[in-house]
């Protein structure tokens, strides 16, 4: 069964989208790349959510993050 979200196909498109537009304007590497969008995520949990769930929910993130790599690969 699919997951559905609280949010528009739209909405998430149009932040992934200018997230990858700053990122090319600045022509940051892959690894540069990497890096700051793991330092946001880092900075979303810590700032977010109750220190309680933190490690929850960064194991749901990166196992996520796993599926949707594997994913393209098929």
């Amino acid at each position: 069964m699919p997951i559905i979200s609280k949010y528009s196909t739209d909405q998430i498109e149009k932040l992934v989208n200018q997230l990858l537009d700053t990122l090319h304007s600045q022509q940051a590497t892959t690894e540069l790349s990497l890096m700051c969008l793991g330092n946001a995520v880092s900075h979303v949990i810590n700032t977010s959510v109750p220190a309680a769930q933190r490690e929850a929910v960064a194991r749901s993130f990166s196992q996520a993050l796993t599926d949707a790599v594997s994913q393209r690969r098929n």
